[in-house]
């Protein structure tokens, strides 16, 4: 066979990748594209690459990237192909379901992580704004705020832009393993314990931002599990409201 010959058999193998009219194939190479730029310009690229350290500072600008990448360029993709956020759960849904769901895995995931704080590595990770974070109910109060933010761009992203976009042409459960995969590999880089539980947890916050129509609760939840950590960090290490 020719070069020619093989080289047009590559594009034309390529070319079936992408069928006319059928853009699973642009949203999901962008999805990859994006995910690359978060982990390199939010978490945990400035810790791995840049040597970041945990100040007020550095922790707000991983969060507008991570707003950025995760929230604002997905939001922009899904309305260019004209489908609406809401559509990929951006919005209340069953929120019977999903309070309810939150408040059990809470209950459950808070003294886990109370005992887990005790981790060297997860020490010396967290809070991503330092010790600045315990100092007053004020600073406190602003950076679960913050936070908050990082949580819903994150769990757009993974549990609304990717599984809504896998979802609509391969099957829910496609979906759910495609989103855990990303969301799991995205935490390369970070503490041995919270690598080992993405995956798992990827798939708790899979199906519940499946069964509640909204990427709210899963938000919500990784939230909380986020701001336990700091707070039980803090207080093991007498810098929470001293």
């Amino acid at each position: 066979m020719t070069p020619v010959r093989a080289l047009r058999r590559v594009l034309e193998d390529l070319a079936a990748l992408a069928p006319r009219g059928d853009t699973t194939w642009f949203l999901l190479l962008a999805a990859l594209v994006v995910q690359g730029a978060f982990w390199y310009l939010a978490t945990p690229g400035p810790s791995v690459l840049g040597g970041a350290g945990r100040e007020p500072l550095s922790a707000l600008s991983s969060v507008a990237w991570t707003a950025v990448t995760l929230l604002l360029v997905p939001m922009a993709l899904l309305r260019w192909v004209g489908v609406r956020p809401a559509e990929a759960g951006l919005r209340v849904g069953d929120a019977r379901f999903g309070l309810s769901a939150v408040a059990v895995l809470a209950l459950i995931a808070v003294p886990v992580l109370v005992l887990a704080s005790g981790d060297a590595t997860l020490q010396a990770a967290y809070p991503w704004a330092g010790a600045w974070a315990g100092e007053r109910w004020a600073t406190l109060a602003a950076w679960a705020a913050v936070y908050a933010l990082y949580y819903v761009s994150f769990e757009f992203f993974y549990r609304g832009f990717v599984l809504h976009v896998a979802r609509a042409s391969w099957g829910a459960a496609a979906g759910i393993w495609l989103q855990v995969a990303m969301a799991t590999l995205v935490h390369l880089g970070k503490p041995l314990p919270e690598m080992i539980a993405a995956a798992p947890a990827s798939l708790v916050f899979g199906v519940i931002a499946l069964r509640s129509r909204s990427v709210l609760y899963p938000a919500l939840l990784h939230w909380v599990i986020g701001l336990t950590l700091d707070v039980a960090v803090l207080a093991r290490q007498g810098q929470l409201l001293p």
